[in-house]
């Protein structure tokens, strides 16, 4: 008995982690196979940014409603739902015959993704009640997503080069429903609900407001900087970032009058935080768009498989992985000076990027010992900049600053993709990565200077 007590534990943390793994899969599966995707719908460059700005803009802009929906009705009704929504827009993504199609389809793929990923946490919770076991939960739920972006790079380079009667890009998506279909299954049948807070506020209004803003500004970045600027499109971008400064400015006065907001500023009252949080929003420019130029840019520049890009970024993501491994230890002895290592490996990865691919011939093996080298630091830098902003918060406020964390986070790779993309079908290659260098090089720069800071304050 005790042994299928167990065993149903751990099938439901198995269940439970589909949501994180098919929400990192559909980023890195799409990143990779987004050249074929292009070629076959004849999407513009624009059309093609938004392929995954879209898909982040929706899961940005919704993770906080999706945790306050998941309290007020429950954590496993609106895993179940949320769930079966994602497999139905995964199915409308595949199935497009249009960009615009697919970028509509992306956009609500991503709302999805923010009701169904926030849920585990609480479902997890629930099912491992004792420290111990919460923890490892923890860590094997974590341990999913980094094995998600490594199998989402593979597959996203090896399926585009399948041979079917139809365009093998459209597996990207359709893969997702036979594994979405099995967890709401399993979910329906092995997870136990958990005690829901009525008196949680869903704030529609701000929520919709919020969308609609980040959906102008990144739309007329991308849009903008592909056509002539015209006047219409400086207003709407001015006017965009007015609105979302007079938004944000909104929720604090609310906040300090003790009325209900759509994101709670209660962690912004601790400068560890802050600081984190700005750090962060200068590394996450960075952190996707360098999946998508380089995509791109070994596709379309050298020519190289769909498949032969996948594998290559698998290097990468193992990197990635051995390195994250070893993250929380180092980071817990050396603090930021941890992560200042970190992107210093970055750095020296991208300059290692410019000599290696930016040449008109190159060496795989050479790409793949830079690539594996750039994981490394990723995979350094990644999962220490969330335990960094986390770790002096109390333990009362973890859960809404995760909820900020996460939302600045999507929000920010959203805008790097729109800037850094830009930057590349504009300028090229090399200007590309050297903006990277230089936004990581600026993160760099915030760590030290509030160092030099915090020691100060010391005295």
């Amino acid at each position: 008995m005790r042994n299928f007590q167990e065993f149903n534990k751990w099938l439901s943390l198995i269940v439970i982690s589909m949501s994180i793994f098919l929400c990192v899969l559909d980023l890195f599966i799409v990143n990779i196979a987004i050249p074929s995707i292009r070629e076959t719908i004849n999407a513009s460059t624009a059309e093609t940014q938004f392929i995954i700005v879209f898909y982040i803009i929706g899961y940005g802009a919704f993770l906080v409603t999706g945790s306050k929906i998941g309290n007020r009705y429950g954590h496993k009704k609106t895993f179940i739902i949320s769930m079966f929504s994602f497999m139905l827009f995964s199915f409308f993504c595949g199935s497009s015959a249009s960009a615009a199609a697919l970028n509509a389809g992306r956009l609500f793929q991503g709302i999805s993704a923010a009701f169904m990923v926030p849920q585990g946490v609480a479902l997890i919770s629930n099912v491992f009640t004792i420290e111990e076991e919460r923890v490892k939960a923890l860590g094997i739920y974590g341990a999913i997503a980094g094995i998600a972006s490594v199998i989402g790079q593979v597959l996203g380079g090896v399926i585009p080069d399948l041979h079917f009667d139809f365009d093998a890009w459209r597996l990207v998506f359709f893969i997702n429903i036979p594994i979405a279909f099995l967890v709401i299954v399993l979910a329906n049948k092995y997870l136990k609900e958990v005690e829901t807070h009525e008196k949680e506020s869903i704030q529609i209004f701000p929520q919709l407001i919020l969308i609609i803003l980040l959906i102008v500004l990144m739309y007329e970045i991308v849009i903008g900087s592909e056509e002539v600027w015209s006047t219409a499109n400086i207003l709407l971008l001015l006017s965009s970032v007015t609105g979302l400064i007079i938004f944000i400015l909104n929720q604090k006065n609310k906040f300090i009058k003790g009325k209900e907001v759509l994101i709670n500023m209660k962690p912004f009252l601790f400068p560890s935080f802050k600081i984190a949080l700005f750090a962060a929003v200068t590394y996450y420019l960075v952190q996707d768009s360098y999946f998508f130029i380089n995509a791109n840019f070994f596709e379309e520049h050298h020519h190289l498989t769909s498949t032969k890009t996948g594998l290559l970024f698998a290097c990468q993501g193992i990197g990635y992985v051995l390195a994250s491994l070893l993250s929380v230890r180092f980071l817990n002895k050396y603090q930021e000076k941890f992560i200042v290592f970190g992107l210093v490996v970055m750095i020296l990865g991208l300059l290692g990027h410019i000599y290696a691919i930016n040449t008109p011939i190159i060496s795989l093996p050479i790409i793949s010992v830079v690539l594996f080298f750039y994981g490394i630091g990723c995979g350094i830098v990644l999962p220490s900049m969330f335990t960094n902003a986390m770790r002096k918060l109390p333990v009362s406020i973890t859960s809404l600053a995760t909820g900020v964390y996460l939302t600045i986070q999507q929000i920010s790779i959203g805008f790097g993709v729109s800037l850094i993309g830009r930057i590349y079908f504009n300028d090229g290659y090399l200007m590309a990565t050297c903006v990277m260098i230089f936004l990581l090089l600026i993160t760099i720069s915030i760590f030290l200077i509030s160092g030099f800071g915090l020691k100060r304050n010391s005295f």
